[in-house]
């Protein structure tokens, strides 16, 4: 028994699919191993391929190979470099069928002793599951994204995608736009948000864009589906007075330092939670931010890759912040003294009396509860960064200067959704207006 080999020729660039496991009959002996690699050198009018294969009887075996285009270039056995190489390592190639799909060249070929007799392999490669395509296609992505992120996309993946495309059995080279467009109609009709149903698609896109550019899809099926209508999200904010009120209640609250540091400086939930004492410098004046604290299925996973390179900003120390983190520094120390050894010891700014970091969501919950007590409106913890934004633009500052401020990627992100125009300025510029045109 044997198994064809293929080999994709795409755009003068050769690729084989690594860890799959093949036969390979010799004269002397039959090996079963697994694709390692493959290295390929050209040859006068022929492709030459040295695969490393890892065998269960020995470490490691080095076939030879021979991948053609066109018939006419397959050497005759008496070529000399053919026999010599033939001879070293007791393998040939029997004479390959090749057919073009996609724009892609594939080459399938089958190895074989010289008295076997085989016939030329007319197999073409088998299709790839989008379902399988897409795990192996996250799991690349766990170098390339946060791990809450991550997180999500595996999420959606097993309650969403998978549940749908794998029992209609969809390839990859065989999915269509009305796979995708029945995908997002039936989210739809099952009650889901356009956000979350655009979320899903994403994705999905994604994966194929990648297989787009890997050589085994000539182009992305998903791109022109039609996804509902966002409803936009309008969040609410603190005014100033407001602002001022909840920093005077939240010194009674165990998630003070973080909610200090969201309302003044409108970082991110994430930021304040990572933020670090090594990231403060007082002689400078300055607080990096570098680090964050996501939560994730449970788990918090502290990291110094923040969401996206602008993230990463030097910001300078108000005096009443420094104040304020002196006074919290000596107040931590002070915590550290009276817990002893039942102390839990660490850098971070933000942490309970007995030094534990504060968790991102209990960040969140003790937000809850400080809006409810102190009758403020009710918003989201994240909304507090949507207030600083909108109070510095209030206060002049143009949308370039609060973009670097807040560590946007784009100076679009904080027109649209951080910089808000209260009623009060609405009715000055009414008033404005009003005595400019006679009416």
């Amino acid at each position: 028994m044997f198994c064809p080999l293929y080999l994709i020729i795409y755009k003068r660039c050769c690729t084989i699919w690594c860890g799959m496991d093949f036969r390979f009959p010799c004269l002397s002996n039959k090996i079963a191993g697994r694709v390692q690699n493959l290295t390929l050198c050209k040859k006068t009018g022929w492709l030459l391929g040295i695969i490393t294969i890892a065998s269960n009887t020995e470490s490691r075996y080095h076939y030879i190979l021979f991948i053609f285009c066109h018939s006419s270039c397959f050497p005759d056995k008496n070529d000399k470099i053919f026999a010599k190489l033939f001879k070293r390592n007791e393998i040939c190639m029997r004479k390959p069928a090749y057919f073009e799909r996609n724009g892609c060249i594939y080459v399938a070929f089958n190895t074989t002793s010289l008295d076997a007799g085989l016939p030329p392999c007319e197999t073409e490669p088998p299709e790839t599951l989008l379902t399988d395509f897409m795990r192996d296609w996250l799991q690349i992505m766990a170098s390339q994204i946060r791990h809450n992120t991550l997180d999500s996309y595996w999420y959606m993946f097993n309650r969403h995608i998978e549940p749908f495309f794998g029992v209609r059995q969809i390839t990859v080279q065989s999915a269509a736009l009305s796979d995708f467009q029945e995908f997002v109609d039936e989210k739809y009709q099952d009650g889901y948000s356009p956000t979350s149903i655009a979320k899903f698609h994403s994705i999905v896109h994604k994966c194929l864009r990648y297989a787009v550019s890997r050589g085994i899809i000539e182009h992305n099926p998903s791109d022109y589906v039609l996804l509902p209508k966002k409803v936009k999200y309008i969040s609410r904010t603190f005014d100033q007075a407001q602002l001022n009120l909840f920093l005077k209640e939240a010194k009674s609250s165990p998630a003070e330092p973080a909610f200090i540091l969201a309302a003044t400086y409108g970082l991110r939930r994430s930021e304040a939670a990572g933020l670090r004492w090594q990231a403060i410098d007082f002689s400078a004046g300055t607080i990096l931010i570098n680090h964050t604290a996501i939560s994730s299925n449970g788990k918090v996973t502290y990291s110094d890759r923040v969401k996206t390179n602008s993230s990463y900003r030097t910001l300078p120390l108000m005096q009443g912040m420094r104040e304020y983190l002196l006074q919290l520094r000596q107040r931590q120390h002070e915590m550290q003294l009276r817990y002893g050894s039942d102390y839990h010891s660490s850098d971070y700014v933000c942490r309970r009396d007995n030094g534990k970091p504060l968790r991102p969501d209990y960040i969140s919950q003790e937000f809850a509860k400080l809006c409810r007590k102190t009758a403020l409106p009710h918003i989201r913890f994240h909304d507090l960064r949507h207030s600083a934004a909108t109070l510095l633009l209030r206060e002049g500052f143009s949308l370039k200067q609060i973009q670097e401020w807040l560590g946007h990627a784009n100076i679009t992100t904080t027109a649209n959704t951080y910089a808000h125009v209260t009623y009060s300025d609405k009715l000055q510029m009414a008033a404005h207006l009003d005595h400019l045109f006679d009416m």
